[in-house]
């Protein structure tokens, strides 16, 4: 059984009849909406034609908010039917990512994420959904399209249906007939004449869009829509950075201490102690931002007792787990097995948040190919960084391991400079205009400035050239420049996939 619906835009009048009574059965927050009605318009004066699309969750085949969901909250039923179990919500938004449809909201009251579920209290007893009972039109009809006699199956089968994003691989069980494309597909519209009846985007998301209509080739305007905001922000940038400092910290201690080998030296085991304390400290940091950026942390054990093992949110906190293992280990041992688990633990706990990011279906800024690779080389950058600054406040590092820092340094800016600039070619298969027009904010948009500015040029090219100078009083600020543009690089990559619409 899979339920879903057609849409049919040839009778709908955009009068919102269904987006009132989905919120009134539903008792839906202001503010957020489990379906709505945008109005696009194309053309120019006097032949101009306004669109009306009607969105809301697509009962996804292969639902990417149930594989992201870290401790299965979101599961589909037996219906077909997508939905909450707010009894487990941890209010991580992950889902709310990986809807490639912006179709899920967190209840700000409850902290729980909540969506359109069918009026499943409605088809149990053989009712309607509320938002198909009462459209003027019957231009929402819902069915069973696993029933070959239902009238969505015949319409499915008869029909020149469309679904929204296809590319996305979901398999969407709501089907239009009749709509404008510019309305189902967002990358088709700009905010070039502003909003009737409702406020606009503001702050980063208006400067995004706003960019977006003057340098875009969008032929058609959004008029109306519901609003959105930047669900992550600075917890989810500063989680990255320390992740990349405690991932790197201890790795890059025993690769610089190999790389100077020479005779034994008192500081070794100092500077193996000192450097898993250092990475402890700021893993407890991590963990800490990322309990703190639940809307309901006080369930944030339910990853571990009742874990999805297809979430990478769940796999990246066990990974994150065993890695601290080995550095409360590494605080009594030097044993080679445990500088072998440190470098690979550290190397994963760099690179899991890569794959969390892939399941994020909606933000294709985050799915970029080689992100794995690049947040172990900004790993490797943080560690150098740090362990460089350490020396320079006094802290007794190992003579080998000091002296290899610059190389290792250097060769991190040199790679981390390499994928920053190929950024642009590293789009997720199928999704390459969508991302093309993301990453055009990051180069060209109105992030440029900081991508350019303080990112690369104070964050790489200016350390780069401090090592190249040779000279040691240089090196404090060389490292400590990265590690400023290394925030900025890692906070552009949060708000950057956020500014622009997904539906």
């Amino acid at each position: 059984m899979q339920l879903g619906f057609v849409i049919d835009h040839t009778r709908c009048i955009g009068c919102h009849a269904c987006t009132v009574a989905c919120k009134s059965e539903n008792d839906v927050p202001v503010g957020n909406f489990r379906t709505w009605v945008k109005y696009t318009e194309s053309g120019t004066f006097p032949s101009v034609r306004r669109g009306f699309s009607v969105l809301r969750c697509n009962q996804c085949t292969e639902a990417p908010c149930v594989e992201i969901c870290p401790v299965t909250a979101l599961s589909k039923h037996e219906n077909g039917i997508v939905d909450v179990d707010p009894e487990v919500c941890i209010g991580c938004k992950g889902c709310t990512h990986a809807c490639p449809y912006d179709a899920i909201y967190i209840n700000e009251e409850s902290g729980i994420a909540e969506k359109c579920h069918f009026c499943e209290h409605r088809t149990e007893r053989g009712l309607a959904p509320a938002c198909a009972v009462v459209c003027p039109t019957e231009a929402i009809i819902p069915g069973d399209f696993h029933d070959p006699e239902s009238r969505v199956s015949q319409l499915k089968r008869d029909g020149d249906l469309t679904v929204r994003k296809p590319e996305a691989g979901t398999q969407p069980n709501v089907l239009y007939i009749g709509v404008d494309s510019a309305g189902i597909e967002p990358g088709e519209t700009n905010l070039s004449q502003g909003f009737i009846w409702s406020e606009p985007p503001s702050g980063e998301r208006e400067a995004a869009q706003r960019f977006e209509a003057e340098h875009g080739t969008e032929t058609a305007r959004t008029t109306y829509d519901v609003p959105r905001s930047q669900i992550w922000g600075w917890r989810v940038s500063a989680y990255l950075w320390t992740k990349s400092v405690c991932a790197g910290v201890l790795p890059v201690a025993f690769l610089g201490q190999w790389m100077g080998a020479g005779l034994p030296s008192p500081e070794a085991s100092f500077t193996r102690v000192i450097a898993a304390a250092v990475a402890l400290v700021f893993l407890g940091l991590t963990g800490l931002l990322l309990v703190a950026d639940l809307k309901r942390p006080e369930r944030f054990l339910y990853i571990f007792l009742r874990p999805n093992w297809d979430s990478w949110l769940v796999r990246g906190s066990f990974i994150i787990l065993g890695y601290s293992a080995v550095l409360v280990a590494c605080l009594f041992s030097g044993s080679w097995l445990l500088a072998f688990g440190a470098l690979v633990l550290g190397g994963w706990t760099a690179a899991y948040t890569a794959y969390l990011f892939g399941q994020a279906k909606g933000r294709v800024l985050w799915m970029r190919r080689g992100l794995a690779v690049h947040l172990v080389i900004q790993a490797g950058l943080a560690g150098a960084s740090v362990l460089m600054l350490m020396d320079a406040f006094g802290v007794a590092l190992e003579p080998g391991l000091v002296a290899s820092l610059p190389k290792i340094l250097a060769v991190c800016l040199v790679t981390h400079l390499i994928a920053t600039l190929l950024e642009g070619k590293a789009s997720p298969r199928k999704r390459e205009a969508e991302y093309a027009r993301a990453v055009r904010l990051l180069s060209h948009g109105p992030y440029a400035r900081r991508h350019w500015g303080a990112g690369v040029a104070l964050g790489v090219l200016v350390p780069l050239l401090a090592i190249l100078a040779g000279g040691a009083i240089l090196l404090p600020g060389a490292a400590a420049l990265a590690l400023i543009g290394l925030w900025v690089e890692e906070d552009l990559l949060v708000r950057a996939g956020q500014a622009l619409p997904i539906s």
